[in-house]
This record gives C-alpha cells, structure tokens and sequence, in this order.
C-alpha cells in the first residue's frame, strides 16, 4: 500500500511540476524527479525513520536554473516522506489495533463449553490459522456458576513477527472485546500450548465438582499462563489429566514437566469503607489450591 501511494505522489506531483519551470534547462523532468526522490528519502535508525534526503538538500543543493520548481519538489518529496513514513503506518495501526467486539451471552461456568468459546472466537476473527498458542488464560466465578472475568490472549507466528490477541468478556455488556497487536519478538512463544489442545484439556474438568470439593468463598478461580513448565510445586493437590481421564499425583513424582491448569478459591481478608460505609477496597488471597497437570514428562529418578 505505502509503495503504491508513493507512486501516486510522485506522479501527481511530476505533472504539476513539470510545466512550472521558468528557465530552459536540459533533462528538466528528470531533475524534478530527481528532487522529489531526494526530498523523500528516508534513513532508518533504531526502527525510527529520518528523513536524510531533504535534510541533505538542504545542507548541499544549491541549484542555478528554476530554484524555486526543485524547492517545491523536494518539499513535496519530504511530505510524502511523512505521509509514508510516520502518518500511514501510525494510522494503520490505529486501524489494526481498534478494540473488536463481538456480542455473545455467557451461561453458567458450570455448563459451558470453552472450546465452542474458542471457536466462536475465532471464526469472529478469521482466524484459521492453527497452530494459534495461548497464553494467560484466567475465568473467575463466584459459587452459582456466573462468570465475573474471563480473559485470555491468542498467538500466531506471521512470517518474522507475532499478531497477539488480547481477549476479555464485559460481563456488564456480555460482549467479547479483543485487541490486537503486532509484535516483533514473543520469547516464549514455542513455549506456549496449542489452544485447541488448551481447551480440550479444560472441558475434561468437571467444574462444579471442583467447586463444591472446596469450602464456601467469596470467588472461584481457574487460570494458566500456558507455558510448558517444570513443575516442582510440593504443598498442594496435584492431578494428572490423560486420555480424559483424572489421577491423583503423587508428591514423590515430582519434578515433572508439563502444562497446568491452577483452580483455587479466594478469601476475603479485608476491606476498606469511605465514610459513608461503602467499600472502596477488599483484599483477597488464594485458598484450596489444586493444580491439574497435563502432556506430563517425568523425570528419571
């Protein structure tokens, strides 16, 4: 797209000019297009775009014949240089990274299916890609099964950069909103699990059971990062999730290396109320722990 209105500045600007010199002058046309290209000229530093050609005009050129028709060429060429350069990419990323909403009810946590969440999701956004990582999944719920969060982020690898999709539902709009980014680097990314696989594992969980085995709370929570870890974490229940099936672990076993999905329950610790009595902050801490491990790899003992 850049090249394509660049070419059409240079044109426009080629024809308005060519026929505004004042003095005789051989290969005046290609002179033009010369100054134009010169004031357009653009050096890169550190990602950021310099445009060196005008300033080099402007430091080294000091033409004798029709001053005045190469002065408004070069200018011409430096505000293509801004419009290519600065403005079109800032405003196509305005574009790009605009919040997309997609409205959707939520049911009870207990009743859901993630995957069909995923699939809507994806289809919404033309996503067919798949080998579509996640990364930073997190629903929180209080104990009747409404949903009070649900967030996550999707990743795909596009040629040399990353499109990262940051998704969250309104619960006060039952909607999605997703934001998307281009990324230059995502260290873990190879890291990350296949997010079909993510919520296949998920639907195995009986989430009501998993509730209702924990005392009563304030909130419920089941979150993952994602990342293929290695897991050594010794003061809480572990499972196994295999061929959809569920089995204790035994503590013995650990180290090992897997993914993980986290379920625990949050406890109201404090709060703090205005004057008026409302309350303006509470504080929670986790409660219950269980953690349910997945493609596990032991280690050798």
């Amino acid at each position: 797209m850049a090249s394509i209105v660049y070419t059409v500045i240079l044109l426009v600007s080629f024809l308005f000019l060519v026929w505004k010199k004042d003095d005789t002058e051989s290969y005046f046309p290609l002179k033009i297009i010369g100054y134009f290209v010169l004031g357009s000229f653009a050096f890169n530093f550190n990602q950021i775009s310099l445009p060196l050609g005008f300033i080099a005009y402007l430091l080294f050129f000091r033409p004798k014949l029709n001053v005045h028709v190469k002065r408004i060429a070069a200018i011409l060429g430096v505000l293509a240089f801004i419009l290519i350069h600065w403005i079109l990419p800032s405003a196509i990323n305005e574009w790009e990274s605009r919040p997309i909403f997609i409205e959707h009810e939520l049911g009870s946590v207990y009743t859901m299916n993630f995957q069909n969440e995923y699939e809507l999701i994806k289809q919404e956004l033309n996503l067919e890609n798949n080998s579509l990582r996640l990364e930073d999944f997190e629903v929180d719920y209080v104990e009747d099964g409404r949903i009070t969060d649900l967030r996550w982020q999707l990743l795909v690898q596009n040629g040399n950069s990353y499109n990262l999709y940051q998704i969250q539902y309104d619960v006060s709009k039952s909607r999605y909103r997703v934001m998307y980014r281009q990324l230059d680097t995502w260290l873990q990314y190879n890291r990350l699990i296949d997010t079909d696989h993510f919520f296949e594992i998920l639907n195995v969980l009986n989430i009501k059971d998993i509730t209702h085995v924990k005392n009563d709370f304030s909130s419920y929570v089941i979150q993952s990062s994602g990342e293929r870890v290695n897991y050594a974490i010794e003061n809480q229940t572990h499972f196994i999730v295999s061929n959809g099936k569920i089995q204790l672990l035994d503590v013995e076993q650990l180290p090992v290396e897997a993914y993980y999905i986290s379920t625990f329950a949050m406890e109201k610790t404090g709060e703090e109320r205005d004057k008026k009595g409302n309350i303006t902050q509470e504080s929670f801490e986790g409660n219950e722990a269980s953690d349910y491990l997945f493609d596990v790899k032991f280690g050798e003992k």
